[in-house]
């Protein structure tokens, strides 16, 4: 493993694809995908169902290996490293945040967003820890079990936690899928307050979307459009003229 250096690109990938199966049942989850997200940006990955979009996050977080094609985080190009080698890679320089929070029940609030430095042997540092913890308003909820806290608060716990290594990227997985409008909205806030860090969000939700700085749209596996400051109506009209999007895509 190289030693990390600071990258204009927090995450890139190049000629991404991932192909499931083999001769005429293949599936083409992703087919050629080019994107860079700009360090400091918070960036919403949409598209329907099919489109590739969860295979795209798990490949870029190194979670599985691409069929072909490279992803390079904070400068490193990790496609081709050991399981290993990734699994401390994404301990150390990603952040998770997952529609299911994945808290640990049994652990309270501080202990859960410490984890990830355990998990990497080093021993939580407790005032970063707490000062994360006010960072997404929970400082009075540090010593609580997760099943004590409410959704939205299990969720700034799991973003707490993304955050306590440091990482060059978040990763969020329709992160305000389990939360209602209100608590939803709180989340969505919390994310696009963290311009110190770059956030690529996986939603459905026009309206999550339109709190990013920029929406990229996925069809069939591939890139079908880009919209920089949507707005959730506009979001949700190209979401509804996506087989335009990707007429227009192929012309260019």
């Amino acid at each position: 493993m190289n030693t990390s250096t600071q990258a204009p690109f927090a995450l890139e990938v190049s000629g991404l694809t991932r192909t499931y199966g083999e001769g005429v049942g293949a599936v083409h989850a992703l087919a050629g995908v080019d994107l860079a997200f700009p360090s400091g940006t918070f960036t919403a990955v949409m598209g329907p169902s099919g489109s590739g979009k969860s295979t795209f996050l798990t490949c870029a977080a190194g979670l599985e290996r691409p069929t072909g094609g490279a992803v390079v985080i904070d400068g490193q190009e990790i496609t081709r490293w050991s399981e290993d080698d990734r699994t401390r890679f994404r301990r150390e320089r990603i952040g998770f945040v997952f529609q299911g929070f994945h808290l640990m029940p049994y652990l309270t609030a501080e202990q859960n967003v410490g984890l990830p430095l355990r998990l990497a042997g080093h021993r939580p540092d407790r005032a970063r820890v707490r000062s994360l913890l006010e960072r997404v308003g929970l400082s009075d909820r540090a010593g609580h079990l997760p099943g004590t806290l409410s959704g939205g608060q299990q969720q700034r716990v799991a973003i707490a936690r993304a955050l306590v290594t440091g990482p060059a990227v978040i990763l969020a997985d329709e992160p305000t899928g389990s939360l209602d409008s209100r608590t939803a909205h709180d989340v969505l806030r919390l994310l696009r307050s963290l311009d110190d860090r770059t956030v690529v969000m996986v939603t459905h939700d026009p309206v999550a979307a339109a709190y990013a700085d920029s929406v990229v749209f996925l069809v069939d596996g591939r890139v079908a459009g880009r919209m920089d400051a949507p707005t959730a109506d506009a979001v949700a009209g190209q979401m509804a003229h996506l087989d335009d999007l990707v007429a227009v895509e192929a012309a260019s």
